[in-house]
């Protein structure tokens, strides 16, 4: 008969084997998140027939970001006090947007970027749109020292959580349209991982290990949380059957926006991530038509 002694030692044998499972895994999702295998686009404006300038600016923590100025059609550069900056989503880069958004173009200055740690931007790691306001921030200074007063954004997924994260921190954000955004960091956490049940306990030891290692509680990575109170133009848009992002997230943020009398909601049936359906550049274009 085991004795209790050897009862308790292999309880914490077990113990510490689960302990270690739950550490390795879950450091092991956190350093792919911040590190994932970049997607650099060969595409530049040139090949769709737009002059351009390419660009860079530094964040506010040291980081130089690359990016694309895409003046007005109709004239040289900077023509009037407006602009529209286009954010990517995650792993992509702003080529990936480029051919999808270059429409804008036709109406608007536009200011296509790399996010810290993807395309051509420097930048060891993403925070997968935690600092990545901070780009954001530096992409607004640098129109603003190019005479720019006005900006409008549009933001994919991680793109479209950054820009509604920013928009209290600028006041030079007039507008914004957000597509796909997830609503908490914290609630996606989960989605790294396809165990079902023990993926929450490792988005938990995930948000350690970013506490740890980054000093950022994902708790406080918040685009539902972010926007309220805000009274600019919105545009959600977001498709019920997105297998990214959950449309949870997108009824959490239009919770957050019910008394921004100027929010709007677009709330596809049937689209994957990231997937354009018919309407999408008509909508868009009358967006900002009627706001900005």
């Amino acid at each position: 008969m085991a004795t209790p002694k050897y009862i308790l030692k292999n309880i914490m044998l077990i113990l510490t084997i689960i302990i270690l499972f739950f550490l390795i895994v879950s450091f092991w999702g956190f350093y792919n998140a911040i590190r994932p295998k970049k997607i650099v686009s060969d595409i530049t404006p040139k090949d769709l027939g737009l002059s351009y300038k390419d660009v860079n600016f530094i964040t506010n923590d040291g980081i130089k970001i690359s990016g694309w100025f895409i003046p007005k059609l109709e004239d040289n550069f900077v023509n009037e006090k407006k602009a529209i900056i286009l954010l990517h989503g995650y792993p992509a880069d702003k080529g990936n947007i480029l051919p999808g958004m270059s429409f804008l173009s036709k109406k608007y200055n536009l200011l296509f970027f790399d996010f810290r740690y993807f395309g051509k931007s420097e930048g060891k790691y993403s925070t997968v749109g935690a600092k990545e306001v901070d780009d954001l921030l530096a992409a607004i200074s640098f129109l603003k020292n190019l005479g720019i007063e006005e900006i409008g954004v549009w933001g994919f997924s991680m793109g479209g959580a950054v820009a509604l994260m920013t928009a209290k921190k600028a006041p030079e954000i007039k507008a914004i349209v957000s597509d796909s955004s997830y609503s908490s960091l914290h609630l996606l956490a989960p989605d790294i991982f396809r165990l079902p049940i023990l993926r929450y306990v490792l988005a938990y030891f995930t948000g350690f290990w970013a506490k740890l290692f980054l000093k950022i509680d994902i708790k406080s990575v918040s685009p539902a949380e972010s926007i309220k109170g805000l009274k600019i133009p919105i545009l959600i848009i977001h498709s019920k059957k997105d297998e990214v992002i959950p449309f949870f997230h997108a009824l959490s943020i239009k919770e957050s926006l019910k008394e921004n009398l100027r929010a709007e909601f677009w709330f596809e049936e049937d689209l994957s991530h990231g997937q354009l359906g018919e309407e999408y550049q008509r909508r868009i274009e009358e967006f900002f038509e009627r706001n900005f």
